[in-house]
């Protein structure tokens, strides 16, 4: 019996899905009334989605920066600034492809760098002030990212 009842919801999902990724009946399903097109448009798109996945996991990982700081722990910042680097060098990083945006990744990749090296020289100040700095070059990144519209 169970069986059974696994079949027939694995298939009423597949119908429900081959339903909902059917085209329009007609052509006159096809137009969009204005309010509808101002919704979806309000919809975080597919890139925008990942690129807030991404966000996150550079938040973690300046999470733990700091929770290394204050902790003293180089481990912990030295793997934060491991997760800052790999985040930095992806695809999903370069969000806009001018001359001021690539400024601001190349800045963030430096001091992400010199923030890793007074890690691994468990020098506490050096990291601290590397932290700073790259809060710092997050907010100047982030202001400009927010003033302009992001591709989709």
């Amino acid at each position: 019996m169970h069986r059974y009842s696994l079949l027939i919801v694995t298939g009423g999902i597949c119908l429900g899905l081959a339903w909902l990724l059917q085209g329009p009946a007609s052509s006159a399903d096809e137009k969009t009334p204005p309010a509808e097109k101002r919704a979806d448009k309000e919809k975080p798109g597919l890139r925008k989605s990942v690129l807030k996945a991404f966000m996150h996991k550079k938040l973690s990982a300046s999470q733990s920066l700091l929770e290394g700081l204050v902790t003293e722990d180089f481990n912990l910042i030295a793997d934060g600034a491991k997760q800052l680097k790999t985040t930095a060098m992806a695809a999903e990083f370069m969000v806009f492809d001018d001359a001021e945006y690539v400024e601001h990744a190349d800045d963030f990749r430096r001091v992400v760098n010199k923030l890793a090296v007074a890690a691994k020289e468990k020098r506490l100040e050096g990291a601290t002030l590397g932290y700073m700095d790259m809060t710092m070059q997050c907010v100047e990144c982030h202001k400009r990212v927010r003033n302009a519209a992001l591709p989709e």
